[in-house]
């Protein structure tokens, strides 16, 4: 295995991310809701998705973990940092293992589907952006990052003249209630949570004596439709307290990001 064949020959992670980044270079269930009444779209353009895959055990996480969190300001951005677990077996010499608390084994099978997809293997490498899902960078490359995000959105633009609509709203009582048009082909829907702020000391691992500060760090993420062709309505319970959450619409299968969303409840 690529991360089982890199641990072995020690300085794991760096190893993995530089050999990665040669190979990828730049550019590589819900309620029924009461019909809602008409609503026009906001004029203002889509958020371009960047979704960031790393981890608190890879020596080479801590500057992307700094770029996505300037990158998480834009307004012009949905920014996730998804966290994954395949590091964690891992031990430097002195300080033993160091267990991701925010990664998930869900988490890496995104980042790997992805992967899957984009450069024809199921890739395990950090840290890892991919943008509206259908473009790589790496990491820490910020300039590289907000490039590609201007690209997306002169795609967005010529590709979509009438742009795909996610129409958001709270309800008095606290429930989301969400309207998806115009998507144009099958798609699947998901709401992600995640807290916006992060500070952990690490003790463990490649990066002990470390403090990760990051933003936008997920917790769970929730599947509200699977290949759906055509509109949807639909209502969710917002996450709990102190986190936020944010709807993505894509392309099925992990395809091209067409809508997103901040709900803007709570947070750290």
């Amino acid at each position: 295995m690529f991360v089982r064949s890199l641990a072995a020959l020690g300085g794991a992670c760096a190893m993995m991310c530089g050999s990665a980044i040669a190979q990828q270079g730049e550019r590589d269930a819900p309620r029924s809701a009461s019909p809602l009444p008409a609503m026009a779209p906001t004029q203002i353009g889509r958020p371009v998705v960047v979704e960031m895959f790393l981890s608190q055990a890879c020596n080479a996480s801590p500057p992307a973990a700094h770029v996505l969190s300037e990158i998480a300001g834009r307004s012009d951005v949905v920014a996730l940092s998804w966290h994954v677990d395949y590091w964690d077996q891992y031990a430097s010499q002195k300080f033993g293992t160091w267990p991701d608390p925010f990664a998930r084994d869900a988490f890496g099978d995104r980042q790997m589907a992805y992967n899957k997809r984009l450069r024809g293997r199921a890739t395990k490498m950090t840290p890892q952006a991919v943008i509206d899902g259908v473009i790589s960078v790496a990491g820490a490359k910020r300039e590289a990052i907000e490039q590609r995000i201007l690209e997306a959105q002169v795609y967005d633009e010529h590709a979509r003249p009438t742009p795909a609509l996610l129409d958001l709203k709270r309800r008095d009582d606290g429930i989301i209630r969400i309207r998806i048009e115009n998507v144009g082909v099958p798609y699947d829907a998901s709401v992600v949570s995640f807290r916006r702020a992060a500070v952990t000391k690490v003790v463990g691992g490649d990066n002990a004596g470390l403090v990760f500060r990051e933003a936008n760090v997920v917790r769970a993420v929730t599947t509200l439709l699977d290949n759906h062709d055509g509109p949807a309505e639909f209502t969710f319970r917002p996450p709990k307290k102190g986190l936020d959450c944010a709807v993505i619409v894509q392309e099925r299968n992990h395809g091209r990001i067409v809508a997103a969303r901040y709900c803007g409840v709570g947070g750290e």
